[in-house]
């Protein structure tokens, strides 16, 4: 039955999402605007055989996320990201000869920088309704907004992550892949 015609079934919502960073301060679930769910592209191989082609599936693909995070004065995102950014192996060259100072960015320091990322779908009541994790995530750029002194906008941050895979959960125990095949079950009996 379509979500449509019954009062009582409600479809997911875009507004109704939040996104836990575990190692920013307050895990960045309060302060997150924006963020693109993972997405995956599969490649592909091409054989030509006479005046056919024919295609077949290649490597996956996990594309990056984009998470947009108002920049609050208390935790202090930006200053966040910076300490995940040197948490990760960055310093500045200002000397040389302080301790780590030569040290640089590795996956093991930037994935234990930033730490878990859980983006979730919510129902009306804050209940998740789906739950995607990013497995060892990494901050690959980050963008802070300009000053305008025409602009009354919320002063916010886009960081860009890449990770190596997206696991999807749907709350109560279980799996995405025993939804699927129910759903599937229940259409052909």
């Amino acid at each position: 039955m379509p979500f449509w015609s019954a009062a009582d079934i409600e479809p997911k919502r875009q507004f109704r999402f939040s996104v836990s960073i575990a190692g920013m301060e307050a895990n960045a679930t309060y302060y997150a605007k924006s963020v693109t769910k993972p997405s995956f592209t599969v490649g592909e191989s091409e054989l030509k055989f006479l005046n056919h082609t024919f295609y077949y599936p290649g490597k996956v693909t996990w594309d990056k996320i984009s998470v947009t995070l108002v920049d609050p004065a208390d935790p202090d995102a930006a200053g966040n990201l910076l300490t995940i950014l040197r948490n990760s192996g960055y310093n500045v060259p200002a000397n040389l000869n302080e301790p780590g100072a030569m040290s640089t960015i590795g996956k093991a320091n930037s994935v234990g920088a930033i730490g878990a990322i859980y983006i979730r779908a919510l129902d009306e009541n804050g209940n998740a309704l789906e739950e995607w994790t990013l497995n060892n995530p990494f901050i690959s750029s980050v963008k802070f907004n300009d000053f305008d002194y025409g602009a009354e906008d919320l002063a916010d941050i886009t960081l860009e992550v890449r990770y190596d895979w997206a696991s999807y959960r749907i709350p109560g125990g279980r799996s995405a892949g025993e939804t699927v095949a129910r759903n599937l079950f229940s259409l052909g009996s």
